[in-house]
């Protein structure tokens, strides 16, 4: 039995899918599938009934589940009380961050602060969406996630922290477009002068902007949707439509904003996201405490 088995059997029973577990595991659903099988036939028993539609986990399968979670947890602690013992001298810090976050927070500068002020603590980085991130951090797969207050509710197990103000988020145009020098403008106005260019489906930006178009009740034509949003902000410098992005964006930052572009604040819209850190609500480790004070602190002094 292996803990990667138990963290496997955690994720199907939650999701009642292998494509999702997998996902949610960063595995192959087939390697994902021999895992479990493995497990089953060890303990000499089926954990989950499979059929061509769902997958659904049987009363052995609760009582592995229930073991499973307890074990992950255990080992969260010993890894955090170790670290605890360390003092900070060795460990390891494991970040995930959304672009956004890295964008807002300028993740470099900490990352580099933490590590000289922590050398011995082995840094870990990766990206995803807020959504991936929070479970990752559910299954104590992260240390701690940067990203934006989602509009779901998190894990029981998961406690946001707010990192500084809400992020507004502004419309871009090219400076071609016909409301290119307008002080500010409305949803409305925006869908009717032409097509979006989009953040993608799924991402709590791309959630954000949807939300709002549907309290204002206004469509608008999507022709391009991508997962970077400064390949959205070139798309629209040259000309392939409109795009909502947070302000940061918009901004220098080791380097220069993409040239003909205007920023254009939203009208009667109180459309921001607010940014902070994500960490398992017990347990969580004295390097991801010192990496969220180190934030905390020099965000406040900037």
């Amino acid at each position: 039995m292996e803990l990667k088995q138990l963290q496997y059997v955690i994720a199907l029973a939650e999701t009642s899918s292998f494509t999702k577990a997998a996902k949610r595991c960063f595995t192959a659903q087939s390697a994902l599938s021999q895992q479990i099988a493995r497990l089953e036939d060890e303990l000499g028993t089926r954990l989950f009934d499979r059929t061509t539609r769902n997958v659904r986990i049987t009363e052995e399968g609760h009582v592995v589940l229930m073991r499973a979670r307890q074990i992950v947890d255990d080992v969260t602690r010993i890894r955090s009380e170790i670290e605890s013992l360390s003092g900070l001298h060795r460990g390891r810090l494991r970040v995930g961050a959304t672009q956004t976050a890295a964008r807002i927070l300028d993740l470099v500068h900490f990352f580099g602060s933490f590590h000289n002020a922590h050398p011995g603590i082995h840094l870990l980085s990766c990206c995803g969406s807020g959504h991936e991130l929070v479970q990752k951090i559910s299954d104590a797969q992260l240390d701690i996630a940067l990203a934006a207050r989602t509009l779901e509710p998190c894990p029981t197990n998961v406690v946001f922290r707010q990192l500084g103000p809400e992020e507004p988020l502004v419309a871009v145009t090219s400076a071609r477009h016909p409301l290119a020098h307008r002080e500010q403008t409305s949803l409305a106005e925006l869908a009717a002068s032409g097509p979006f260019i989009e953040f993608r489906a799924g991402t709590e930006l791309r959630k954000r902007v949807d939300e709002a178009f549907r309290i204002a009740q206004v469509s608008r034509e999507i022709t391009v949707e991508l997962g970077q949003i400064k390949d959205m902000i070139r798309f629209v410098a040259h000309g392939e439509g409109t795009a909502i992005v947070p302000r940061a964006f918009t901004r220098p930052l080791g380097g220069e904003p993409a040239p003909g572009v205007r920023t254009l604040p939203l009208m009667n819209q109180d459309l921001a996201i607010t940014m902070g850190a994500y960490l398992r609500r017990i347990d969580h480790s004295a390097a991801a405490s010192a990496f969220l004070k180190q934030i905390t602190t020099q965000r406040t002094d900037m």
